[in-house]
């Protein structure tokens, strides 16, 4: 018969129990570590998707407001224009020199005074001159008296051929009759010969005295118009400047004695730089003013440009330019020598539609302005520019009359297409404020 089971003792049965316990712990604390991953997991996710969220909806929130200063594009008119110093001059401005080592005899206008053209201004005395006026005049009296002794040398030599002829032909009567001998007729013959050439010879003295006194004529016609030369006589219609002599002054050759110019005309006498004057041409219309504040306006144009430099001492980096311009219009208030400022305008456009020279900016080549449309956002606008000013800006196409461009911003801001743009005049204190810290805000991301 089977035997009975052999019963455990009681503390082996206490000892499974013990591992039960141990196994049951250790299930339950990997259950528990399973659970706390699980639940870590899905806040991390939870976390990543709510960060993406932000930041998509970060990155896709309208861009910062930037405060700007606008400004209409309107028409205007648009110069380009050079500034040089000029000095006043009358038209036919001349002064009046010494011909040679004079005295004054006689002045007979004074400053200011308007005179007549061909009116006698100055009686001058050249002592060299009137000494050889008088010697000359002496010698041709010498020469006229002399040819009217030759005239009666050649009536007598003429007389002499007469008698010798009539003496001769009665000597042929006689030789022939036999009174005289052949010696006789010789000499009568040879008589006649000498008083033919004796003729001749006056004849030629004659002509000689005749050419004498001929060149005496010339010759005190020619004194005498130096003697007028010394008359100072105006060849125009004009006001006298200056007087630079009295009655009585020695001046020596080429020394002042006075000046006159037309009132009815002004130039400016101006001295271009080199670089200026490459720059400027005939026709031009320049603007005339005295040097001081609010100064009057002349309106007048460039008549004259030398096509030499001209270089003081030995610097050729001073080297200038003479030119002349003429105003419109007699000033009647410019003193003549008196120094001016003379604007010459290069180029000009007349009703141009014209942006502030900020307003343009450059991508390379490519020149383009911002525009802020009807819903106060920044616009990019290509334009085509023609003639440029410092301060201004020719646009011929790419705007209109109207438009609202930007003329400045804070030098941080960058603007994009689409950006919110706010001037001082939309917004009050508070705004400005903000939208400048936006800007900031905006310029460092």
């Amino acid at each position: 018969m089977p035997s009975a089971p052999t019963s455990m003792p009681l503390a082996d049965h206490a000892d499974d129990l013990e591992d039960l316990d141990v196994w049951a712990a250790a299930a339950n604390a990997k259950q528990s570590a399973g659970f706390k991953w699980l639940l870590a997991s899905g806040l991390v996710a939870v976390l990543g998707m709510g960060a993406w969220l932000g930041y998509r909806g970060f990155s896709q929130a309208s861009p910062a407001v930037v405060m700007v200063s606008t400004a209409p594009v309107s028409r205007d008119d648009l110069e380009v224009v050079i500034t040089e110093a000029g000095v006043v001059e009358l038209g036919g401005q001349q002064t009046f020199k010494a011909p040679g080592d004079v005295t004054v005899q006689a002045v007979l206008v004074e400053e200011r005074q308007r005179v007549a053209q061909g009116q006698v201004l100055l009686e001058l005395r050249d002592r060299d001159l009137q000494q050889r006026l008088a010697d000359r005049s002496v010698q041709a009296r010498i020469n006229q008296i002399d040819l009217q002794r030759q005239a009666e040398v050649l009536a007598e030599r003429r007389s002499r051929v007469v008698d010798a002829e009539n003496r001769l032909a009665d000597s042929t009567d006689l030789l022939e009759q036999g009174y005289i001998s052949e010696d006789a007729f010789r000499d009568d013959r040879r008589a006649l010969e000498d008083a033919q050439s004796d003729l001749r010879n006056a004849e030629v003295e004659l002509t000689k005295a005749q050419l004498q006194v001929q060149q005496d004529q010339l010759t005190l016609a020619s004194l005498q118009q130096e003697l007028t030369d010394n008359q100072i006589v105006s060849p125009i219609a004009a006001i006298v400047l200056n007087v630079d002599v009295n009655p009585g002054d020695g001046v020596e050759r080429e020394g002042r004695l006075l000046s006159i110019g037309d009132p009815t005309q002004e130039s400016i006498r101006l001295e271009l730089t080199t670089l200026n004057a490459t720059r400027v041409g005939l026709g031009m219309p320049v603007r005339v003013s005295v040097i001081g504040p609010n100064p009057e306006i002349f309106e007048g144009r460039i008549v004259r440009v030398s096509p030499q430099a001209v270089t003081e001492d030995t610097n050729a980096e001073q080297s200038t330019v003479e030119a002349e311009a003429t105003l419109n219009q007699p000033s009647g208030s410019l003193i003549p020598g008196s120094a001016v400022s003379v604007d010459i305008i290069l180029e000009q456009r007349q009703n141009a539609l014209v942006v502030p020279v900020t307003a343009v900016q450059r991508e390379g080549e490519t020149p383009y302005v911002w525009v802020r449309d009807a819903d106060d956002l920044a616009q990019r606008r290509e334009v085509a520019i023609g003639l440029e000013t410092l301060e201004a800006v020719e646009i011929t196409s790419g705007l209109q009359e109207g438009d609202e461009i930007v003329v400045s911003m804070p030098p941080e801001a960058r603007l994009v297409p689409g950006q919110p743009l706010q001037t001082e005049a939309d917004a009050g204190p508070t705004d400005q404020q903000n939208g400048a810290n936006q800007s900031r805000r905006g310029g460092a991301m």
